[in-house]
């Protein structure tokens, strides 16, 4: 059943059908029914893919497969990705390498941000184009494929001049980081390092997340484009670490969020990492839809507004938090297990114990 709904995904979203492919099904962490799958074409695609920019030719193909959204009971497995690549590597092939740890992140995107490719884009699925030709690097981009007929919208994402692409690390966080382009939402406005913070948002959450899931032998290197435990640890400890301690003990800063340049970011970026460690998954997942004006300056009261949502909550205080006092939303709710320093508006500065933290949200009673 799952090789016919293979064949038929790709007749239906005019995907050129390798005449053999390797299958194979990832490991589920949870230790239940595989979830995620990838195939491999063998030889060459008889007819190759030709990408929308550039129209550079890609021989080969690995498609991403996860578990039907529609129907998660049965056996069905619905097209995600598909990983294009110019030439095949007999042994750690990018492509297949690239296609498992975005099948990861679409797997973290679905199950804890409730997260999933826009059907608007070539009904669901992002292109990858793994090139030899650019300057090193990446891109993603919401583009027109003028190719086919009617015109089809597509989010594609273009990692450049492939074969220096060898360190682990950076090969890791280049496909986190254009992944999150493709789908967090958008907080814009800045004029550096670039337009849009979701790309540096997806490399520091989800390789945060990754090395989490690691340390608790949940996923292995193979998950992380070869990149080893101690390397990515080394990572967030140096450039994910330092955003939200500072993010924490000092709240949120009005003047700098207002900015356009590389400290506004890191403003942003901190709260938003802060706020996915520290507060519940929901909180996280809320605050980044609440924040509509998809601007930094709106984003603590996007937080703010998402705290008030859960009748009660426990903040999970990282270890690199032990002993700080830290900015909370807190609203007019009340905290138990800390002592309230100072507020500011819907903030406040308090003073964790040695116990549990928890914030009992106050309802906003109804004038009608």
């Amino acid at each position: 059943m799952v090789l016919s709904t293979i064949l038929a995904a790709a007749v239906a979203l005019q995907v050129p059908i390798p005449r053999e492919t390797l299958v194979t099904h990832m490991y589920d962490p949870d230790k239940g029914p595989s979830r995620l799958m990838t195939t491999m074409d063998i030889e060459p695609l008889l007819k190759p893919e030709i990408s929308p920019k550039h129209n550079w030719q890609f021989d080969w193909l690995v498609a991403g497969y996860v578990q039907s959204p529609m129907n998660p009971t049965k056996d069905q497995k619905d097209l995600r990705f598909l990983v294009y690549s110019q030439d095949r590597q007999e042994k750690d092939d990018p492509a297949a390498l690239t296609a498992q740890m975005l099948l990861r992140l679409w797997d973290y995107n679905f199950r804890q941000l409730k997260l999933d490719h826009s059907p608007l884009y070539r009904g669901g699925v992002v292109d990858v184009y793994l090139c030899w030709g650019g300057i090193a690097g990446g891109e993603q981009r919401f583009d027109v494929d003028n190719r086919v007929r009617p015109p089809r919208k597509v989010n594609t994402i273009y990692l450049y001049d492939i074969k220096s692409f060898t360190d682990p690390m950076e090969m890791a966080r280049e496909v986190a980081h254009e992944y999150g382009h493709a789908i967090l939402p958008p907080v814009g406005g800045f004029k550096s390092p670039e337009a849009w913070a979701n790309g540096y948002l997806g490399e520091k959450l989800y390789l945060r997340w990754i090395r989490d899931e690691m340390k608790k032998g949940r996923y292995g290197y193979l998950d992380s484009m070869n990149a080893r435990l101690e390397q990515i640890d080394k990572w967030v400890q140096t450039n994910v670490d330092p955003l939200v301690v500072k993010a924490a003990t000092e709240g949120p800063k009005a003047d700098v969020l207002v900015g356009t340049g590389q400290k506004a970011m890191d403003a942003y970026l901190g709260l938003a990492l802060y706020t996915a460690q520290v507060m519940p998954i929901s909180v996280f997942r809320r605050s980044l839809v609440l924040n509509g004006t998809m601007t930094a300056k709106d984003y603590p009261a996007a937080i703010a507004t998402a705290a008030e949502e859960p009748e009660k909550f426990a903040l999970q205080i990282p270890e690199i938090l032990k002993s700080k006092a830290i900015w909370i939303p807190l609203g007019k709710g009340k905290v138990a297990g800390a002592t309230v320093i100072a507020r500011k508006g819907a903030w406040a500065h308090i003073q964790p114990g040695e116990g549990s933290v928890t914030v009992t949200v106050t309802p906003v009673l109804s004038t009608k």
